[in-house]
């Protein structure tokens, strides 16, 4: 169970979320990429961009579900 809680830099399937820090404002974007490429575009974008906050998101294959 634990392995699956460790991060490895070329696991694939990773998107970047994002939301701003002051307001309700929300977004992805759409390119795949792997762990280590996303941790590396969101420390660029959180350069760029002070006013949103940037993270790497694990892609949903699941069907069921949606979070609203």
């Amino acid at each position: 169970m634990s392995e699956n809680l460790i991060k490895q830099n070329d696991d694939p399937g990773y998107i970047i979320a994002w939301k701003t820090k002051q307001g309700f404002e929300t977004g992805k974007l759409d390119s795949e990429m792997t762990y280590g490429e996303a941790v590396k575009k969101c420390e660029e974008l959180i350069g760029k961009d002070p006013e949103k906050t940037y993270w790497p998101e694990k892609i949903s294959k699941e069907e069921g579900f949606k979070f609203p």
